[in-house]
């Protein structure tokens, strides 16, 4: 997951890279001011990303919770890498399938790379809503650790009411 914005972040910091080793030995105050300008790039791939992460355990807990629901996986439908967070949980839960069907039934492709908004209003890149949306996504804490209940699942069953049970417990008399 993530993968392409990685790579695009790469590719941006080798261009500045070049960049700088081309342009070493004359500078000039608009090379300068270029240079400064694209440094802010590599950025916001990583803004993204983080945005999708917060995605990916929010599909990934409503997964869990209720199971695959195309009621989930509507609003994920925006853009790729949305969709690609969102069948990393699905892939993770066993709802790859379903979930990629979901996506083939909307219309989508491997080559739908961008926001279906963009393709439609080229405007709105520069909107609040969009930057808040698509870079500054809220920071969403799981409700379930995965990790447990992995390790749970090999457990025997035996093991595992009763551990469910003193969890309980403690709750209750916390």
């Amino acid at each position: 997951m993530g993968y392409l914005l990685h790579l695009v972040t790469l590719a941006e910091l080798l261009a500045i890279a070049l960049l700088y080793y081309i342009w070493i030995e004359n500078w000039s105050a608009f090379k300068i001011a270029f240079l400064s300008f694209i440094v802010s790039f590599p950025l916001f791939p990583q803004l993204d990303a983080r945005s999708r992460f917060q995605n990916y355990k929010l599909a990934k807990d409503q997964l869990h919770m209720f199971g695959f629901q195309e009621r989930i996986m509507k609003p994920f439908v925006k853009s790729r890498c949305q969709r690609d967070a969102v069948m990393r949980a699905c892939k993770e839960l066993g709802y790859e399938t379903p979930c990629r069907n979901y996506f083939n039934k909307c219309g989508y492709r491997w080559y739908h790379l961008f926001p279906d908004i963009i393709l439609k209003q080229p405007m709105v890149v520069f909107t609040k809503a969009f930057i808040k949306t698509t870079f500054f996504a809220k920071t969403y804490k799981p409700r379930f650790d995965y990790y447990k209940l992995s390790r749970e699942q090999t457990l025997p069953v035996a093991q595992t009411i009763s551990h469910r049970v003193i969890k309980k417990r403690e709750k209750t008399t916390a």
